[in-house]
């Protein structure tokens, strides 16, 4: 099998950052293309709550913010790829259901490999809470590293 295309999930948890020193390693060892993906989940605040804000003057949530931490999340494991040794790094974000997205994001991209930091929970508690990693072992349709 060739790895041509690893698709690298970063959440900026330990394990995440595991993943992308891991993935580069392997970009690296296979001549292979990677791109830095992370999913910001939506967040929207009932249209009552956004009124009463309003009315109270009181700040509400800041869509922004959340973009402009997945750009200091994707720039430091952009960092760490280009430190391994890794010659063709992207770095993307996008908006929607996390392991949804992952997956949609991997197909797209043609990748042979997703790599995915694990946050610890054993086999049971992943499926009984659904966890991220979990889910996108079993929906996709290339392997999947989960990595601790």
């Amino acid at each position: 099998m060739t790895i041509k295309r690893i698709l690298i999930a970063v959440d900026g948890s330990k394990h995440s950052l595991s993943g992308v020193a891991f993935g580069a390693q392997i970009a690296k060892a296979m001549d292979a293309e990677l791109l830095l993906y992370h999913v910001i989940r939506p967040y929207k605040l009932p249209e009552s709550l956004r009124v009463f804000a309003k009315a109270e003057h009181l700040q509400t949530f800041d869509p922004e913010l959340l973009r402009k931490g997945a750009q200091f999340l994707l720039s430091g494991a952009l960092s760490e790829a280009r430190k391994a040794g890794v010659k063709n790094v992207e770095i993307e974000s996008d908006e929607g259901p996390i392991a949804r997205s992952i997956i949609d994001r991997a197909k797209t991209y043609k990748a042979d490999m997703i790599v995915i930091g694990s946050r610890g929970m054993g086999d049971m508690e992943g499926i009984l809470r659904g966890g991220v990693s979990h889910r996108v072992e079993t929906l996709s349709k290339c392997p999947v590293l989960v990595v601790k």
